[in-house]
């Protein structure tokens, strides 16, 4: 068998994938078509990131995971209208792809593309792996977000895979947790921050802050072995298990700081270092679990910008925001999530799918840690988590991005960075972006 293509439960899915596994021919393409499962609390049962673990171990090389809107959303801690494709394959160098069946026309002319006229592909723009056609008005101006549904996905599937007749689409009816709608609950008291505050030294010891005392953890963590910021010590250079071990520990800090109704927001995604699939996301999810925190589910960063991933294989426009909280119920706002519109398309809007660019212009350009981190993204899970006056915590603070959108948004940050070679890039931003707060830095060797 060529192609298979799965829209089934959990467990059905996991089935299929240890029966097909034989099956498939070296070209095949196992494509499993997954939703995030709920209890009736709204905890995470089952999600993509089981189903990519699950396929490693099996035997199947993980290509990439696509993600869509359904019209069908559930409600848990938000509201849920994300599908997921986890792309896995037998063989990565045999298996067969046909890129230019899924290319969407550009919205540029080709006399407009100038200097990048390098990026221009008369057969049409490159996909990536967030299924969202466009129309567009000829003038590079988008004029509505198109929702394929099911149907129109698993098409594309086997448009791309060329797989003809030796093809198995495997569809079953799954019924839809529909969770209660929670409203903001009143907050629990926590220590009031009078002003926000940079502090150089590890997030793993964060015993200057008092327990119980932020509303909202929000960070995106050093990724294993990729970013090298010459600091001895550092988060990232380390053995994986060490890694791992050293993550536990901040966010055992987090926990620990967190307020009753507090949250824990996380953007992370899969890594593929030498051929073969890093999972961080899974080993976070375990051991926040493990640490006592509840998995809430995830949001999709959208990005129109990818990061192109060979010819193999489609543009990475996605990241992944992993959301626990330290009680089953936390505070939170569903109508700051709900009033988002980030697409041409009013059924798409108010989910779990946020469209969010990074920041163009050259501030960080010269210092080792470029600010691309956007300021919206992280205002959006303030506004979402927390209520003004409250307090945010970053355990990795990078180029100040966390304290720079709670400021904006009336709250105060306090933020951890190790390396305090990105003190003098925080104080050019806190001076252009955040210019009447006082923040206090402290903690340098």
């Amino acid at each position: 068998m060529q192609t298979v293509i799965t829209d089934v439960s959990y467990d059905r899915t996991l089935l299929l994938m240890r029966s097909e596994y034989e099956k498939l021919s070296e070209n095949g393409c196992f494509f499993a078509i997954v939703r995030t499962e709920y209890d009736q609390k709204g905890n995470v049962l089952h999600d993509l990131m089981d189903v990519v673990s699950s396929a490693v171990e099996i035997g199947y090389v993980y290509v990439n995971t696509i993600v869509y809107p359904t019209a069908l959303p559930q409600r848990a801690a938000f509201t849920d209208n994300v599908k997921y494709v986890v792309w896995l394959c037998k063989n990565r160098s045999a298996m067969k792809f046909n890129k230019d069946a899924i290319r969407e026309k550009h919205i540029w002319k080709n006399v407009e593309w100038g200097k990048r006229a390098k990026n221009y592909n008369p057969k049409g723009k490159d996909p990536g792996n967030v299924w969202i056609p466009t129309k567009d008005d000829g003038m590079a101006h988008i004029t509505e977000h198109i929702m394929l549904g099911d149907e129109g996905v698993i098409q594309r599937l086997l448009d791309m895979s060329g797989c003809g007749d030796d093809c198995t689409v495997i569809r079953e009816e799954r019924e839809l947790r529909q969770l209660e709608r929670r409203l903001p609950k009143e907050r629990l008291s926590a220590e009031k921050l009078e002003q926000s505050k940079v502090i150089f030294g590890s997030s793993e010891d964060m015993s200057g802050v008092p327990d119980e005392s932020v509303r909202l953890a929000v960070t995106s963590p050093p990724y294993w072995n990729l970013k090298d910021y010459f600091k001895k010590g550092q988060i990232g250079q380390e053995d994986y298990w060490v890694y791992l071990e050293r993550m536990k520990a901040v966010w055992a800090q987090c926990y620990r700081k967190l307020t009753l109704d507090g949250s824990l927001w996380i953007n992370i995604n899969i890594r593929i270092h030498g051929g073969r699939v890093i999972t961080i996301p899974h080993d976070i999810i375990k051991m926040c679990r493990e640490i006592g925190y509840y998995y809430k589910g995830i949001l999709i960063w959208h990005k129109s910008s990818g990061i192109p991933t060979g010819e193999k294989n489609i543009v990475d426009r996605h990241e992944y925001v992993l959301v626990f909280s330290k009680s089953e119920e936390f505070f939170a706002d569903p109508q700051a999530m709900e009033s988002c519109c980030d697409y041409k398309s009013d059924r798409m809007n108010g989910g779990a799918l946020w469209n969010i660019n990074r920041k163009a212009g050259s501030v960080g350009k010269q210092y080792i840690h470029p600010a691309i981190y956007p300021n919206e993204l992280v205002a959006r899970i303030v506004r979402a988590a927390t209520a003004p006056g409250d307090t945010v915590l970053d355990p990795f603070l990078g180029s100040g991005t966390s304290l720079i959108a709670a400021e904006q948004c009336g709250r105060r940050c306090i933020g951890f960075e190790y390396n305090e070679g990105f003190r003098e890039l925080m104080e050019l931003r806190f001076s252009q972006e955040i210019p009447d707060a006082n923040v206090e830095i402290s903690g340098l060797k």
